[in-house]
């Protein structure tokens, strides 16, 4: 391992892809990118991508893309990997935290995609308060159970010694894909141990992210400014009763392609104006802590056995359980100022979803007067989809 305060810059025509990890400021990153992409394009810079950041785009090349996203994101991939592969720039970079869930057998393909000699950064923030922000993800898709019993049944799924005691096929178990002794194995075995770079987050700054890249792209001081709360977590009663819809919405045989396309969609961007509201924080409990530093010490074992840069202190993954809590039981009252905010934003997300079209069955299998109640309920549905 080679260990550095300062990430380095890159050689001139040097190709980067930054694959998360998820929670560790990598919105503030990536909106910092998009805002100055032009200006940094002046200085050599190409920022990889349309926008912010083309999730579903590298979800497609990860191979962990859902089915109920019918749309072309395999030819985007396509494309995208074209644009990387081929540009001249001094300096190439694509972000995208969905990469680092890339399935095993994928990596090899994105390494061929991208071309040779791509550098692989890797952002890091500690596992504790990762895995209470990851279990809030969770929540804005439709998950159902509490804190406690999503950590107990992560850390059940995955050993300390890294063995899997699950089968998946898409979404990758919390304790897996976070490991570093993984992304050592699989993306410093494809990609090189000594292009992998690590950057791990300094408790007392949380512009760590911006100044690295800053000195690893070449640009000047002050060139990304964070977005101030970018992606932030709600507070833990706002989640509980997000939780709680989530629990009513599946019991009355609410499917989950819907809630994506309508709550985690549509209500995405306004679900972020709730992170402002003041409240208890997610926070892990104090034995998920204890168990994240065991899991971490090893971790860092294997980075520092490694040939990867790491720039920052890895021990500042590690945290005091003394800071958690020991009871997390979840609030069971809420401020109607948000229960009223929430309320609005469900009932928004769902006012313009329309779903996938149907072929409905002939009239000439319904008689009498179940033919005349079928034609006032077609009826019904067109006059409400012209409002």
């Amino acid at each position: 391992m080679r260990s550095t305060g300062t990430a380095p810059t890159l050689p001139d025509g040097s190709k980067v892809i930054h694959i998360g990890m998820p929670k560790t400021g990598t919105t503030a990153l990536q909106t910092a990118l998009d805002a100055v992409r032009e200006q940094i394009a002046e200085d050599g810079v190409r920022l990889i991508g349309k926008g912010r950041h083309e999730m579903k785009t590298a979800l497609a090349a990860a191979g962990t893309l859902a089915p109920y996203y019918q749309d072309r994101r395999e030819e985007r991939w396509q494309e995208l990997a074209t644009n990387f592969r081929t540009s001249d720039s001094r300096v190439t970079i694509w972000s995208s935290e969905a990469l680092s869930q890339a399935l095993p057998e994928r990596i090899p393909h994105i390494a061929e995609m991208l071309g040779p000699d791509v550098h692989v950064v890797i952002t890091l923030r500690p596992l504790a308060p990762l895995l209470a922000s990851q279990w809030q993800e969770v929540i804005r898709r439709r998950g159902l159970e509490t804190l406690d019993e999503w950590l107990r049944r992560h850390f059940s799924w995955v050993s300390l010694d890294g063995e899997v005691h699950t089968t998946w096929t898409r979404v990758m178990p919390e304790l897996h894909r976070f490991s570093l002794r993984r992304l050592v194995e699989q993306w410093g075995s494809v990609f090189g141990e000594d292009r992998l770079t690590f950057i791990v987050s300094d408790p007392r700054d949380r512009t760590t992210n911006q100044r690295a890249f800053e000195a690893l792209l070449g640009l000047g001081p002050d060139t990304l400014t964070a977005e101030e709360r970018a992606n932030a977590s709600l507070p833990i009663a706002e989640a509980e009763l997000l939780r709680q819809f989530n629990i009513a919405f599946t019991e009355r045989d609410g499917d989950h392609p819907t809630y994506m396309n309508t709550v985690s969609r549509s209500g995405k961007l306004a679900m972020r104006e709730l992170t402002g509201l003041t409240g208890q924080p997610i926070q892990a409990p104090r034995w998920a802590a204890e168990r994240c530093n065991d899991y971490t010490r090893t971790w860092i074992e294997a980075v520092e056995a490694s040939d990867a840069t790491v720039v920052g202190d890895l021990d500042h993954l590690l945290v005091d359980p003394a800071d958690y809590p020991e009871d997390i039981s979840p609030p069971d009252s809420i401020s109607v100022t948000s229960a009223g905010l929430i309320s609005e934003l469900l009932f928004e997300s769902g006012l313009h979803h329309v779903p996938e079209s149907h072929s409905l069955p002939g009239l000439d299998r319904y008689p009498g007067g179940d033919l005349v109640r079928e034609l006032a309920r077609r009826a019904r549905q067109r006059v409400g989809r012209r409002r």
